[in-house]
């Protein structure tokens, strides 16, 4: 079968004059081919046909011939002239919607959606699929996945930084009797020995601000803050089932999976290589908007309940913890409104069934 013969009339710049002279241009298999043409007398207004161009030899004088292979060129658009880049340096322009360029130079899938409006949608619809899912699962997915190529050191780098931040801006020193701060800092230390071995926590009591607090929260370097308002509202059971409910978050690290999750792939990027300085203010400022996933509340109810069988405390010491804090705050009008750095949770609604599930789904420890 012969190979078909695409002709057109071009434009040709040498790459030496820059005024183009008029060509006709033929490729044929494997070879690209033109030859000027001379100005018609001005009584004509026709082009040369196909068939003077196709009768034309490589002996006629000007024409030139081009190993398909060896030209550069450039990629078809519609209503764009393709340019056809020689290797002696010159460039033939091929007309718009010529079947010369879009034979030569082909069209990318990126072209073929800016040119057709229904594959525009398409592509829009599925990179906004893509948006949504990567938002809701994705990146949660790609946090979990490089959270073991972090160091834990930097745990205590930011853990320590945070800390401080805290000290300065917005912790007040606590007004709950030493006693039984000392009390609960070495049962828990006990307690933590048997069910977290070989990990260090650190139990501070402070004062949220100019409010008591009614929470508890934990860094990732181990420091866990329990608040005046907490441990006056719980027993001492419940206080000790909370904190094992922090420390189940350090164990998973989940606020390094929500800080990284948080901060983006750049600073992941940066995290593996350890860029840690530039990384440590990322994460510090992420902090104002973390929240643990559901998973990551089971997983914190599911260590707290290992605690509470371990200490043979009653099945639903930790339900009873979060109903107490519901209480509280619809006594005081904020129903699910925890806000700034302690907004790391999600409704008290649901970490009550969390808790109630974690204790119906726990096993006797044997």
């Amino acid at each position: 079968m012969r190979p078909k013969i695409h002709t057109a009339t071009a434009r040709w710049f040498d790459g030496v004059d820059n005024r183009p002279q008029d060509v006709r241009v033929r490729l044929s298999g494997n070879h690209f081919e033109f030859m000027p043409w001379p100005p018609r007398p001005q009584s004509s207004s026709s082009m040369p046909s196909e068939a003077e161009l196709a009768a034309s030899r490589p002996s006629m004088p000007g024409l030139r011939r081009y190993a398909r292979k060896a030209l550069q060129v450039g990629e078809w658009w519609r209503d764009r002239p393709t340019p056809v880049g020689l290797p002696d340096g010159g460039t033939v322009w091929l007309p718009a919607d010529s079947a010369m360029g879009r034979v030569l130079g082909g069209q990318s899938l990126l072209s073929q959606i800016i040119g057709s409006w229904s594959l525009a949608m398409c592509a829009l619809v599925a990179l906004v699929a893509l948006v949504v899912w990567f938002d809701r699962q994705g990146v949660g997915l790609l946090a979990r996945a490089t959270l073991p190529l972090i160091p834990k050191q930097l745990d205590a780098a930011v853990g320590l930084q945070v800390e401080e931040r805290l000290a300065a801006t917005w912790l007040r020193p606590s007004q709950l009797p030493m006693e039984r701060r000392q009390a609960i800092r070495a049962r828990f230390a006990d307690v933590a020995g048997r069910v977290f071995p070989g990990m260090r926590f650190d139990v501070r009591f402070a004062r949220q601000g100019d409010h008591k607090g009614s929470q508890a929260m934990a860094l990732p370097n181990g420091t866990i803050f329990v608040f005046d308002g907490l441990a006056e509202l719980l027993s001492d059971d419940e206080l000790v089932a909370v904190l094992g409910h922090e420390a189940g978050h350090v164990k998973h690290r989940h606020a390094m999976r929500q800080l990284v999750q948080g901060a983006g792939l750049l600073s992941v990027t940066g995290l593996v290589m350890g860029d840690f300085p530039s990384v440590a203010g990322t994460l510090l400022a992420s902090t104002q908007t973390m929240r643990y996933t559901a998973d990551a509340e089971g997983d914190a109810d599911a260590e707290a309940q290992r605690l509470i069988l371990r200490e043979h405390l009653p099945n639903e010491t930790l339900v009873g913890a979060w109903v107490k804090v519901l209480g509280e705050m619809r006594r005081e009008g904020r129903i699910d409104s925890l806000s700034g750095l302690l907004a790391t949770h999600p409704s008290i609604g649901e970490r009550i069934e969390s808790a109630r599930r974690a204790a119906q789904e726990a096993e006797p420890l044997r």
